[in-house]
């Protein structure tokens, strides 16, 4: 882990050298504000009222009023017909939430897999997905662990969401809205120290500058061990922000992040018996010496934005990245012998590099036409990806449960199983107008049209280089009815395709270049409702078909396209403030996700992996006392089978989670987080039957956050 702990160590001399003390967020209000702490400024008599900055006491309720990652323009939540659930940094920040694992178990409906221990993997309405991250709307499809370091806010959509975010998106998309240059200024740093080992500093600093400059630097970086043996994460990570206004009606901004993850790879235990192996927690199969992943993450993006007159508007982004990620495992491969007590190690070592240019352009129109208010969005995005995969395999053997393979050292230097170059090229147009019809019915109308060309080298002695280039339309339809001014009742439709060489674009044989796209059809009936001015209320039921998925021909050999899958359910939320200093946020989902049509991996009848038929969870935040507030919080899930094969089954679990929060003074904030406060056994994610998340005892976390 020499790199990350050399970048780390720069970092630290760095931040040592600016003379930053410890962190948070200024909080801005208006002294409008009837939440504004007692001893606000109040407006002269007689006078406009003013921005007063305010360093201790303002809080955004855990809700969000608006969001443009489904439309691309500033929409209030009540005004799009479909799911979005909005994490907000201050639920982030109270449950000292640092990745996407973290942060799903709050949004119903979706759950994390295991990733293999160093890759993001949510399952969303029961669609594992690899690829359809984003930040701020621009494409983030390397597979590694994302750090929240830099997000404001975090956006899941569910369901197909092609219109916007484009290929895939069958069961939603992430989208991590960053944190910006052009607000207050503020210094500020926050330091977390906990159970086995963790240890980490955030930074941030914004400061508005002369001539309409202004620039924010947030940074990270966290050395931290692991209640599993041998298990340990060094990660750290710079990303600064840079915003120029040109005039009051154009801006640019520009924003770079350099990121290292370097990370044992920990898959888990195997299963014994059709359940998790019920050893300690703690225990970790396979040799966590030659168990390592790396990623580097490089990333530089440029967004213009114009007011061409009142009703026009130009926005151009372009966006370069530079991801190389490698890593090699030795880990369970298959379950506990219950006659010998024995387990099979595998191992295998696999790299990726890849190179990303990518360019959107919207411009956005509002226009009265025919007597209705039109917010017309026409859309342009182009690309180039080019990517190198490389994996080799060693062959497995079998250990004895004491031993586990702990000294195992496989040879991972034999010809590679995988080595592959591919170069795909982009290019999409999209047309959406948002429709206000009267003061109770609007509707949101979308259709985009994309072009895939894709060209896939094999470089193994057994060639099969072959191509495939895939178009497709993605529409989306919407409609959405207001009785009020506080109830919004929906009803959306979309599609979304995948083509088959996979989320990564990885794996293209010349029988895959031949097949159609999958398909993804969303239909959903959904409600938001504003119990207050700082609180929401939502529900939607829904169901995703999956189509287009590949099965066992009539000949023996061959491949149709036959297979299907469907999910279905019911999913809540609450988000926001009760009563003023009583936080919440909430979620609840009814789910079934199955095989209705037999596919290559599972017949029909079989149930989707990770995707439990109930969770709920619940966080509050309340004041105890001037200075003091705790916090409590359930997490639920019902039982839920590790893979496809419905072999094993994870058992359902409730973890029980607490805070206290305690204000030193009006610029020094101490926070305690405890984990599995009841310190439950459970598991809660897999990757596949035998590589099994244990979840951690009970655990402690300190942080300390300045401000000023």
């Amino acid at each position: 882990m020499g790199v990350s702990r050399a970048l780390g160590r720069r970092l630290v001399a760095a931040l040592a050298g600016a003379g930053v003390g410890l962190t948070g967020l200024a909080a801005e209000a208006s002294v409008s504000d009837p939440h504004a702490p007692a001893g606000a400024e109040a407006a002269p008599e007689g006078g406009e009222e003013r921005d007063v900055i305010y360093i201790h006491g303002i809080r955004d309720f855990y809700k969000a009023d608006e969001t443009q990652s489904l439309t691309r323009t500033p929409t209030s939540l009540e005004d799009i017909p479909q799911s979005v659930v909005v994490i907000t940094r201050d639920v982030m920040d109270d449950q000292a939430m640092t990745g996407l694992g973290d942060l799903v178990r709050f949004v119903p409906g979706v759950t994390m897999g295991q990733g293999e221990g160093h890759r993001d993997a949510p399952v969303l309405r029961g669609n594992l997905t690899t690829s359809d991250f984003f930040i701020d709307g621009v494409r983030d499809d390397l597979q590694y662990l994302r750090d929240l370091y830099t997000a404001e806010r975090v956006d899941v959509i569910k369901g197909a969401s092609a219109v916007v975010f484009g290929r895939g998106t069958g069961g939603g998309a992430i989208n991590r809205i960053s944190k910006t240059a052009g607000g207050a200024d503020l210094t500020g740093v926050d330091v977390s120290l906990g159970s086995y080992g963790r240890g980490r500093l955030g930074v941030d600093i914004s400061r508005a500058g002369a001539a309409g400059l202004a620039y924010r630097l947030n940074a990270v970086l966290e050395d931290s061990q692991s209640y599993r043996d041998e298990v340990a994460v060094v990660r750290a990570g710079l990303a600064p922000t840079l915003r120029l206004e040109l005039s009051e009606a154009s801006r640019i901004d520009v924003s770079a992040e350099v990121f290292s993850d370097e990370r044992t790879v920990d898959r888990g235990v195997p299963s014994l018996n059709g359940r998790p192996w019920a050893g300690a927690a703690r225990t970790y199969f396979g040799n966590p010496d030659l168990s390592r992943s790396t990623a580097d993450i490089a990333t530089l993006r440029a967004v213009f934005s114009q007011e061409l007159s009142e009703d026009l508007q130009l926005r151009a982004t372009l966006a370069y990245g530079d991801y190389s990620k490698f890593y090699s495992n030795v880990f369970p491969g298959g379950p506990v012998s219950p006659l010998t007590g024995s387990v099979n190690i595998a191992a295998y070592s696999q790299a990726a590099d890849r190179e990303n240019r990518l360019a959107q352009a919207d411009l956005i129109w509002n226009a009265d036409i025919a007597g209705a208010d039109h917010l017309i969005l026409i859309g342009m995005e182009a690309g180039r990806q080019t990517t190198a995969n490389r994996r080799v395999n060693a062959a497995g053997q079998v250990f004895s449960l004491a031993d586990r393979g702990r000294a195992y050292a496989p040879d991972l230097t034999l010809a590679p199983a995988i080595s592959n170059q591919n170069d795909l090229t982009l290019f999409a147009v999209l047309i959406q107008d948002q429709i206000a019809l009267g003061d109770q019915f609007k509707a949101v109308l979308g259709l985009r049209w994309d072009r895939f060309d894709l060209a896939f080298d094999d470089l193994r002695p057994v060639n099969a280089d072959t191509a495939r280039t895939d178009s497709f339309v993605s529409p989306k339809t919407g409609v959405i009815y207001q009785p009020g001014e506080d109830l919004s009742v929906y009803a959306g439709w979309s599609l979304a395709f995948l083509p088959q060489s996979g989320e990564q674009f990885s794996s293209l044989t010349p029988t895959s270049a031949t097949l159609r796209p999958e398909r993804f059809e969303n239909t959903e009936i959904g409600v938001r409702w504003k119990l207050s001015r700082s609180l929401l209320f939502s529900a939607a039921l829904y169901r995703l078909d999956r189509t287009n998925t590949t099965a066992p021909g009539a000949v023996a050999g061959t491949v149709a396209l036959t297979g299907s899958q469907r999910s279905q359910g019911l999913e809540i939320s609450l988000q926001g403030q009760i009563t003023h200093g009583w936080d919440l946020i909430g979620a609840l989902a009814l789910q079934e996700a199955e095989i209705t049509s037999t596919t290559s991996a599972a017949p029909a009848g079989a149930r989707a992996p990770l995707a439990p038929e109930f969770s709920a969870s619940v966080w509050s935040r309340f004041r105890l006392a001037d200075r003091l507030d705790a916090g409590l919080g359930l997490i639920h899930q019902a039982d839920q089978f590790a893979s496809i094969s419905n072999a094993v089954r994870l058992p359902a679990y409730t973890r029980l989670d607490a805070a206290l929060f305690y204000e030193l003074s009006d610029a020094l904030d101490l926070q305690l987080n405890i984990e599995n406060l009841a310190d439950t056994a459970y598991w809660f994610s897999a990757h596949n039957d035998n590589n099994i998340s244990p979840g951690s005892p009970l655990a402690l976390k300190l942080g300390v956050s300045a401000r000023y």
